[in-house]
């Protein structure tokens, strides 16, 4: 009955007035909620540095010397 208007202004008949625009909120709203677990998951998924990595890089910066390395090595093998 009224065509062109129902289709733009009333959302499509028999669709309870779910027009594009709600559509596209919809959308929007699921990618941004994939967007939220995408980067809280990425953040709890880091790698936290062996405490081997941490001697490694105390010994490469020169803040232990080889002998001190070689020690706590050792110790950390042991374990």
């Amino acid at each position: 009955m009224f065509g062109a208007f129902e289709r733009y202004c009333n959302g499509f008949p028999g669709y309870g007035g779910f027009n594009f625009g709600g559509m596209i909120m919809m959308i929007l709203g699921i990618l941004l909620a994939a967007a939220v677990i995408y980067f809280i998951w990425k953040g709890n998924s880091s790698k936290a540095e062996s405490p081997l990595d941490v001697l490694q890089k105390r010994f490469v910066n020169g803040e232990i010397n080889e002998e001190e390395y070689k020690a706590k090595k050792e110790t950390l093998r042991d374990r």
